[in-house]
């Protein structure tokens, strides 16, 4: 199937009418405008968009073999080419225009001339209608990087769809535009809106926690201090507590001695038998903070040097609070779960090692300790490979190679050349630099080689190293020794991404041989370091139909090692276990559930013979569809299970229900950090709040409609942890990165470390009610002091947008985390600080501003300023009784 492919995609377009200069020419003037005309197309689950072409130059565009190629998440013309395990590759060409649409893999389409399609005349425009499947409703959905080729020549980005500020995109207006369908209950904020949501009872004008996350005990004296800024306080180390005392020694200016003085240190220690909150305990990243302002003496004593370091933490946290001048404090802690994680995909788009390592301080910051690191995927390779090159000198690029002979095919708005900075790989000794770096932190770094789906860069790289062995044969590498796909397998299939051939097959032996060698490699990486405990091998999202028409496997079956094809990937994750013996292994859920009669089924864990735990990652949790289960499913079954859930912790979804706002939608349709925080994960169903459309939901109508959608948990003991996920589709750079993750991550953080009151009770309305009190108390905490700690790590969090509402005639604003600054501009250039005695009038401007000057998104808002009740009006005017909404605001670019 694969060569097929192959030979189909070096055959096609062939012409000698069309020259470089040609490409060049529309590369640098086609100016290209993509509009969704709306979402509410009577056809079910489709959308109707719209390309418009303009000719900017003074030259004609012929209708020659050109192509332009994108990525497009959403299938076009969907009822014309796709036909479920099947993606019919003539495409299909408009009788309107003469303009042809063809899928080429994962999310590359194209759109190429026919014989019927006019030429576009200098100046003019050319408008092109088309129907694609699903929806889009942030500017995000559309990848930039568009790109013309032609055979033979060199492939050239389209300058109109380069920039990162997607301003090709047209504005989301209306709301067939912004909405999914006409049953979506989200609209954008209006700036009264986001005004009630950001508002507080009480500003009280300080962080209200000394430490985040939350510590088990703490008790303060203010009015007795010590001030450790004063040049003469040293770190007395004991324990071989060299590494810990380093790190706090370089935060705080401080020395280092074994000698005890009688005063004016910082003493770390491991204590075996501390306290917590006066009861003993075996958690080994326990610790206690004691400052004795009279003496002058801070301990920090840990259950382990794990301890000891989230001790120097919280004295770090408490000194950014206090500008060094330490209240007398008795502290006792430990965490709510062992495992606190942050998994972060750098397959889809590469980020480079000092991205990961910021990343890994600010997990440190707030005692996260689990780096999940999703390192392979159909569009990448991250991590090299000893023995094996061709996995990231082929497989760690994207670049217009149909064949995909040098690099994987262009996808997610990477363009058409390899250099770009989506595409990249870590070398060996990248990977050992942030291996030692998140060990001196205490972070465990979990490699993730994703398999046996999502494979698509790795099966192109071991097919391209086939071809090299056979042209250029070398002694004892034999050249199907790691293939990973079987010639002529007729199979079709279509993946979640559109992928035609990411499955490798489980039924040859080389794909085994595969496995060990990259295993075995990973863990020399380790060696030395952070030695290997858990490898996580993925196990998601296999294709249907992957591997049915297989000659190897239909073979496999016959023998009767293998039931039916139903059980290859059962099979495949057994052979895998076994190759992996002596270490914890990790899986999504879906690579350890099965299905019997439509019901998931986990694996019979005691069959995995890898002689260690089993993490299951729970992540598809969407209420209405009865999948909320999973995570309960999967503990009952013995797997150590990881809550991921996609309502709550996944953080490629937008912060609002914006189309200016980044991320993708399928769970809920947007997580702002307050929703994180309220997640409560040992009462999985008390977090069933709202359906994908936004309707309200229940715990007690969802779980009435089958006694098997809210499963009881059995085995709690295997509830383990908590982790928050970021896919990279839509981050291409390391603002984004950053943006995307922070500040929800410290609301991961909290509730992964701190267990609130208000989860345990049983009574919705008064929960709701003393979790809000806490939501205040955490946002006032991340406003006055903890954002301005992720600026000194240069970590470009999200500035949340203000809010604003006029009374009476005056204009009154608010940001999301109380003490961040708000300006104020009346002709969108000029800006000033808004402060309570500000009061412009007219059109105004309104903009959040971080400690180090980076701005928000702008709203709009209208201020008559006459002084009646009701004279203030904002920009945006709902009427939702007639669905006609009027948008006015001009949503301008975010600075990502």
């Amino acid at each position: 199937m694969l060569r097929d492919i192959i030979v189909y995609a070096t055959l096609v377009g062939v012409s000698c009418a069309i020259t470089q200069e040609n490409l060049d020419y529309i590369g640098d003037n086609l100016d290209i405008t993509y509009d969704v005309v709306t979402n509410f197309v009577p056809e079910n689950d489709t959308y109707t968009g719209k390309l418009t072409f303009k000719n900017s130059g003074q030259n004609v565009i012929n209708n020659d073999a050109w192509a332009i190629y994108f990525c497009h998440i959403r299938i076009i013309e969907q009822s014309r080419i796709y036909h479920g395990n099947y993606i019919d590759p003539n495409g299909y060409t408009d009788p309107n225009t003469g303009a042809k649409w063809s899928h080429v893999n994962g999310c590359l389409f194209k759109v190429e001339p026919t014989a019927t399609f006019e030429d576009i005349t200098a100046g003019e425009s050319r408008e092109i209608l088309f129907i694609a499947g699903a929806w889009m409703i942030s500017r995000s959905d559309t990848m930039p990087n568009w790109y013309v080729a032609a055979d033979g020549l060199e492939a050239r980005t389209i300058q109109s769809t380069a920039s990162e500020d997607l301003d090709f995109v047209s504005a989301f207006d209306s709301v067939e535009k912004w909405k999914r369908y006409e049953n979506d209950k989200y609209d954008p904020y209006t700036p009264e809106k986001r005004f009630t949501i950001n508002a507080v009872q009480d500003d009280l004008g300080a962080a209200q926690h000394l430490v985040l996350p939350t510590p088990v005990k703490v008790e303060v004296d203010d009015t007795s201090t010590v001030s450790i800024s004063t040049g003469d306080w040293v770190i007395v180390i004991k324990d071989n507590l060299q590494q810990e005392a380093k790190y706090l020694s370089e935060k705080l200016s401080m020395g280092t001695t074994t000698v005890t003085p009688s005063s004016k240190y910082v003493l770390l220690q491991v204590n075996n038998t501390l306290l917590v909150d006066d009861q003993t305990t075996s958690n080994s990243e326990a610790y206690t903070l004691v400052v004795d302002t009279s003496s002058q003496v801070i301990t920090l004593e840990g259950k382990s040097p794990t301890g000891v370091f989230w001790a120097v933490q919280s004295l770090i946290s408490i000194h950014d609070g206090t500008n060094g001048r330490i209240p007398a404090v008795t502290l006792s802690d430990q965490p709510r779960y062992n495992y606190r994680g942050m998994h972060v995909d750098v397959s889809r788009n590469f980020h480079n090692k000092e991205s990961i390592l910021r990343l890994i301080d600010g997990m440190s910051l707030y005692k996260l300790n689990k780096l999940h690191f999703h390192l392979t995927d159909d569009e990448g390779w991250r991590l090299e490979i000893d023995g094996i090159p061709e996995l990231t000198e082929i497989g760690g690029f994207r670049c217009h190679d149909l064949a995909e002979g040098q690099c994987v095919l262009s996808q997610l708005g990477s363009g058409p050349n390899s250099y770009k900075s989506v595409n990249g790989f870590y070398t060996a000794q990248d990977y050992r630099e942030i291996l030692q770096y998140a060990t001196d932190r205490h972070v465990e770094v979990l490699p993730e080689i994703d398999v046996p789906g999502h494979c698509h860069a790795a099966i192109i790289a071991m097919e391209q190293r086939r071809r090299m062995l056979e042209a250029n044969p070398i002694q004892g590498s034999p050249a199907d020794q790691y293939l990973l796909y079987e010639a002529d397998d007729p199979s079709k299939y279509v993946s979640v991404q559109y992928f035609t051939d990411n499955g490798i097959n489980p039924c040859l032996n080389s794909t085994y041989a595969f496995l060990e060698k990259v295993f075995s490699e990973v863990v020399k990486l380790h060696d030395g370091i952070a030695p290997l405990k858990t490898f996580i091998f993925g196990g998601d999202e296999v294709a249907e139909g992957a591997w049915l028409n297989s000659t190897a496997c239909e073979k496999l079956v016959e023998s009767g090692e293998v039931a039916s094809h139903h059980d290859l990937k059962e099979y495949f994750v057994k052979r895998t276990a076994s190759i992996m013996e002596g270490y914890d292994l990790g899986a999504w859920e879906d690579g350890v559930l099965g299905e019997v009669n439509k019901t998931d089924v986990a694996y019979d864990i005691t069959q995995l013979k890898n002689n260690g735990d089993v993490y299951a990652y729970a992540w598809q949790n969407i209420w209405e569809w009865g999948v909320g289960n999973r995570a309960y499913k999967l503990a009952n079954a013995g797997y150590k299970t990881v809550m991921s859930q996609a309502t709550h912790t996944y953080f490629d979804h937008p912060y609002e229900p914006d189309p200016e706002e980044r991320g993708f939608y399928w769970a809920p349709r947007f997580i702002d950090t307050e929703k994180t925080f309220g997640f409560m994960p040992d009462s999985l169903y008390d977090n069933i709040d709202v359906a994908r459309s936004g309707e309200v939901l229940n715990k007690e109508t969802e779980c009435a409609k089958s006694a098997e959608w809210c499963l009881p948990l059995e085995k709690p003991e295997n509830i383990v942890g908590m982790q928050g996920q970021l896919w990279s589709e839509t981050v291409r750079t390391a603002e984004h990165l950053d943006f995307m993750i922070f500040p929800r991550i410290i609301a991961l953080a909290e509730r992964a470390w701190h267990k609130a009151d208000w989860e345990s009770s049983s009574d919705k309305t008064e929960r709701e009610a003393v979790r809000r009190d806490d939501w205040e108390s955490f946002a006032l905490t991340l406003g006055y002091k903890e954002l301005k700690r992720l600026e000194e790590l240069q970590i470009k969090y999200r500035v949340s947008l203000p809010g604003a509402r006029v009374v009476d005639g005056k204009l009154e604003a608010n940001t999301g985390y109380p003490g961040e600054t708000i300006q104020y501009s009346t002709d969108g250039s000029t800006w000033n600080t808004f402060t309570s005695t500000s009061s412009p009038s007219g059109t105004v401007y309104l903009r959040t501003i971080s400690s180090a000057g980076r701005a928000s998104r702008q709203i709009q808002i209208e201020v008559d300023g006459c002084g009646a009740p009701t004279c203030g009006t904002s920009s945006i005017v709902h009427n939702m009784i007639g669905l006609s909404i009027s948008l006015i605001t001009a949503y301008l670019i975010s600075s990502m």
